[in-house]
């Protein structure tokens, strides 16, 4: 579906510090986060979750994405190293507007991605080991919800 939603909240993500930090503390590229979706005020939290497809293996796929009712449903599964491409002032805050990465820590680690389509969507989500394999696909950008 093109836009940022499907349904309401669906497409929103709280970012939540790993790490300790304090509700309301700028998240600085190189955190660790949780993303927690806020479909129906509780939609589970961003995880890896089992091996990636055939399909998804084909172009460097690691694991499945989906969501969690809990942070980690495994060790890491459900955390996220976020990193800015760049902001303005060059601080190392996050800010909305960045172009972000997000590399999590199940195993040896990998980064989010799209692949392939999806059902009734545009494309499923997955890791994968590689670095923006193609055309912008682990490039995520940091976006004001809608109301």
């Amino acid at each position: 579906m093109p836009g940022p939603t499907r349904g309401p909240g669906t497409g929103t993500w709280e970012v939540l510090s790993a790490e300790g930090k304090t509700d309301g503390t700028a998240v600085i590229s190189g955190d660790v986060v949780y993303l927690r979706n806020l479909y129906q005020d509780d939609g589970g939290y961003l995880d890896t979750n089992g091996h990636a497809s055939d399909g998804q293996k084909r172009s460097g796929g690691r694991y499945d994405v989906s969501t969690s009712p809990g942070k980690d449903r495994g060790e890491g599964t459900g955390r996220w190293r976020i990193f800015a491409q760049t902001s303005s002032p060059t601080d190392q805050a996050v800010r909305l507007g960045d172009v972000l990465l997000l590399w999590n820590l199940y195993g040896s680690g990998s980064f989010l991605e799209t692949n392939s389509t999806a059902g009734p969507g545009l494309y499923d989500v997955c890791t994968n080991a590689y670095f923006n394999r193609a055309a912008d696909v682990t490039l995520w950008k940091a976006l004001t919800a809608e109301a």
